[in-house]
């Protein structure tokens, strides 16, 4: 039996999996992609878990590891994972801890925003290029602003299968920017210059998402940060 099971998929989760078994505590990371998976080293005292889970299956796996705890160290805007994690422990009566990502420092000059569906409204009232770096799960809600597909610069992973999906929504060629982040605030601003962009959209991911380096290389280039809130109001550890 486990000691500790921890939802990671974040820069924290992955940090807390490896302390953890450095510290000879039995662990098991569950991280819902491949990608994720390679953050991760297997060894004595660390199982990871590839695979999404809905609220039925994490009950099954709690009532059978029967763990000490379970930390949610899960991304801030994975909102239905995080309720389905606190509503699993909750029926199975098992201890749930949220290791929650700090929130970036906001600047005065920054348009703040619900959602991708306010976003894209706000931007489509107005004129100039756009970086878009909110992942590429968010792209088909501003695939319906006027003339989209030359005003938009997405920037997502460098996966085959992200990329295809980017591209059968209509980012294609300079448009699609597929990289590994977090960026610098260096080469942020290098590239809402290379793409001339007016505004930068971002998800408020805390200092680990590099949201504070995107923040500061928009306004060194007098982009207007667009910033979608988080899905819940929540507290949690550090």
């Amino acid at each position: 039996m486990y000691k500790v099971l921890v939802f990671a998929g974040t820069t924290e989760g992955y940090e807390i999996c490896r302390f953890l078994a450095d510290h000879k505590i039995e662990t098991k990371g569950f991280v819902a992609t491949e990608y994720g998976s390679k953050s991760l080293t297997e060894n004595e005292f660390l199982t990871v878990q590839t695979g999404r889970l809905d609220a039925a299956d994490m009950e099954e796996v709690f009532l059978q590891e029967k763990p000490e705890m379970v930390l949610d160290a899960t991304h801030p805007y994975a909102a239905e994972v995080t309720v389905n994690i606190r509503t699993a422990c909750e029926n199975t009566q098992t201890a749930y801890y949220r290791v929650l990502r700090e929130a970036g420092e906001h600047e005065n000059r920054a348009v703040y925003v619900d959602s991708v569906k306010a976003a894209a409204d706000y931007l489509n009232q107005t004129q100039g290029n756009v970086l878009l770096t909110t992942g590429s799960k968010e792209l088909a809600g501003f695939t319906g602003m006027k003339d989209y597909q030359n005003r938009l610069y997405a920037r997502v992973l460098s996966l085959p299968n992200v990329m295809k999906a980017c591209a059968e929504l209509g980012f294609e060629g300079k448009h699609l920017i597929g990289m590994q982040g977090p960026f610098s605030r260096e080469l942020n601003a290098a590239m809402l210059r290379q793409y001339d962009c007016r505004y930068l959209v971002t998800k408020d991911t805390g200092k680990a998402g590099g949201f504070q380096d995107k923040i500061d290389a928009a306004l060194e280039c007098d982009a207007v940060p667009v910033i979608i809130g988080r899905p819940l109001k929540e507290e949690g550890m550090s």
